[in-house]
């Protein structure tokens, strides 16, 4: 919920800024501010679902990779 809330501040700014380097006036056209805020708020929750999947699939490949070294034996030099 942060996520979308951030990303649906961050698009009606990016209209806002956009009004305003055109030297237009900022809620000139107010349909745009709800379409920039929709799609930051829906770019925002993306992130963080995409954040979360990451950070699974790392301790999973982590946990894959101590598996793999704790049957890992380096071969002794001692008998030779």
């Amino acid at each position: 919920m942060p996520g979308a809330f951030v990303g649906a501040i961050a698009g009606f700014a990016v209209v806002l800024y956009s009004n305003g380097l055109r030297k237009v006036p900022l809620m000139r056209e107010p349909w745009e501010h709800f379409i920039g805020a929709g799609i930051g708020a829906w770019l925002g929750n993306e992130l963080v679902k995409y954040v979360e999947r990451t950070e699974k699939e790392i301790e999973e490949l982590l946990q894959r990779r101590e598996a793999a070294n704790k049957n890992y034996r380096i071969p002794s030099m001692a008998g030779k």
